[in-house]
Parts: C-alpha cells; structure tokens; sequence
C-alpha cells in the first residue's frame, strides 16, 4: 500500500504548481493575442482555480479510496477515480462555465449554445485529463521510490543472511580440531592440555562478545590470533613461528572482517607441513593500508587439491562488506593474502 499521507502531500504541491503555470499561461495568451476578454485577470484566476479545484477533487477521491476500499484492486480503483472525478469535473465546469462567460463575453453569458456546450464538455475532459496525467506520473513515482526502498530492505537482509551464514561456516571446522587436539594433549602432557584450554576459553569467549559483529576492530582480531597461536605452539612448539607487526595507531582505529586474519593463519597451518626441520613461518604487517599474512610454501603431501573454500569465504565477505578485493598471490616459495583495513567509523561495516 502507498505511504497515502506523503503521497497526497506531493499531489497537492504539483496541483498547486499547475494551477499557478495555467493561470499565467492563460494571462499571457490573453494580453499577448488580444484575446477579446472583460475581465484578463478575474478569468486567469478561474482558470488556475479551477485546476486547483480538480486537483483537489482527485486528491479527495483517491484518499476515499484508500481509506474505504483498501482490499479493492488498482485496476478497479482507478476507473473509479477517473469515472467519478470525470463526472464531477464536467458538472463543475457547466456550473461555472456562465462566470467564465462573462468575464470573457459578457453580453452572451445568459445563453449556452450547443456547439458551447461541446467546447465546455471538451474543455472539462482535456484540463481533468492533463492533472489525472501529472498526479499518475507523481504516483509512479513514489511507486518506484517504494520499490526501490524495498528491493534495498531485502537486499540487505539478504547480505546480513549471508554475512552470518559465512560466518558460521568458520567455527565448527575449528572447534573441532581444538577439542580434537585438547582430548590428544590431555592424555599425552596434563599441564599443556590445561594451558590449550585457557587460551581455547579465551578464545571462544572473545568470539562469542564479537558474534553479532559484521566486523571487528583489528587489536580485538589480532588478540584472537595471539590466543589461537598460542594453541598452535603448543601444538607445534619451535616448529611454528608467526610474527604481528601492525602499528598502535592501525590497530586502534582499524577494522577487518571477524576471524579474518586468524582464518588465514589457521589455513596455512592446515595446507603446509609444520616440523622442526622445516618450521612454518607466517608473517603478518600492514603496508598502504593493507593487512599482508604470508608464509613460506611447503604444502602437504594430499591426494586431493586443497580446496579454498576458507579464502573463498573470505573473499565473498568482503564482496559484502565493502567491495574491496582480497588479493592472493603465490611467488617464489611464498604466499600471500592481502586484505583491505576498513575504517572503525564507518557504520556501513558494522553489524
């Protein structure tokens, strides 16, 4: 249903907009084509009030209908509006078709003759059609407004969907490795299964304050990155080495997608072998307002070919986000994946 009130709020500032062009077009015929006339002036205002006056009626009409035929379709709507309001304008301008002859005519105002009465009927359907034109073109255009502010409404629900279906798809992959990994130490080395645990609960609790979140502020990402190294040193001692260096001011006031830069550091542990005599060296830093993760190639023995699907989701949420791109590349014996900071003020990136 159209927003009625704004609607005939618009209706009735173009009905007045016409009124006022019609009635000036109507003086400058009369003055400039010395139209015979007994009263110029009095007969422009008739003829701008009487568009007034019709665009008022048809405001009427289609208020009525909106409020006493709310269930009845616009096709049937309509041909009321323009039944009724025709059949209202044509009485009204035989009405005060006499006034407008004597200010034109004025000793031929008593008579109405028949090709008169032609011109007055002919008179009334073009002046009510041409505001039922410009009040259809006003409609269609807040039809169009409402449209559009309703393919945005789910538009955007359909992004927040998807954001947080992403976003699911990242914990269950991990806390099934970290409890797979704590039952393991648990039963090899006590005190080190305890620690796995702290910084396990420090983890997940820092993610559950953050779940509503579209994204997070970067000191928070990188405290769940330091929290889940931790467990990966535990994991893998010396043969891990991972190095953070972001500047204060970037950490403060920057954002990144949540579980952004720890799912890149969990996906080169996963897809690279991790030993003492070939230890995994991951770097993470910032340069021209990008955050760099890279680590050394030293990929698994698989049958299969790792699938992306963790960078994959990375780089649709941020499709989502911002529509910055997430650059991958593979050099050398390094890779590298580098994503954009967002700005912590900027709402759009918020939950």
């Amino acid at each position: 249903m159209m927003k009625i009130n704004a609607l005939c709020k618009d209706l009735f500032r173009y009905s007045c907009l016409l009124s006022l062009i019609v009635a000036a077009i109507a003086m400058i015929f009369l003055y400039v084509f010395k139209q015979a006339s007994h009263q110029p002036v009095l007969y422009s205002l008739m003829v701008g009030m009487r568009f007034f006056l019709m665009g008022v009626l048809n405001i009427i009409i289609l208020i009525w209908l909106d409020k006493n035929r709310p269930s009845m379709t616009e096709r049937k709507k309509k041909f009321i509006r323009y039944g009724v309001g025709y059949a209202i304008v044509l009485v009204f301008f035989f009405i005060t078709d006499p006034i407008a002859q004597f200010l034109t005519h004025p000793l031929l105002h008593d008579k109405l003759w028949p090709d008169q009465i032609l011109a007055v009927l002919v008179q009334g359907l073009m002046n009510n059609s041409l505001v039922l034109i410009l009040h259809n073109f006003v409609i269609l255009q807040h039809q169009k407004a409402n449209h559009e502010l309703e393919i945005a409404r789910l538009s955007a629900a359909n992004v927040e969907s998807t954001n947080l279906l992403l976003k699911q798809q990242i914990h269950p992959h991990f806390l099934f490795n970290a409890l797979s990994m704590l039952k393991s130490l648990y039963k090899s080395d006590l005190n080190a299964g305890e620690e796995y645990l702290t910084h396990l609960v420090n983890f997940l609790r820092a993610s559950l304050a953050e779940s509503h979140a579209r994204v997070a502020r970067l000191s928070d990402e990188i405290n769940l990155c330091n929290d889940y190294l931790e467990m990966q040193k535990i994991r893998f001692e010396n043969a891990l080495v991972c190095t953070i260096d972001i500047p204060e001011n970037v950490l403060l006031h920057g954002s990144v997608p949540l579980f952004s830069i720890q799912s890149l550091i969990e996906n080169a542990i996963k897809h690279n072998e991790v030993s003492e005599l070939s230890p995994l060296v991951i770097r993470v830093y910032y340069k021209d307002d990008r955050i760099i993760t890279e680590n050394n190639i030293q990929l698994r023995t698989m049958t299969d070919t790792p699938s992306r699907k963790g960078l994959m989701n990375l780089v649709e949420r941020y499709r989502i986000l911002s529509d910055d791109e997430v650059i991958i590349s593979q050099e050398n014996d390094t890779f590298s994946v580098s994503i954009k900071v967002l700005n912590n003020e900027d709402s759009n990136h918020r939950g």
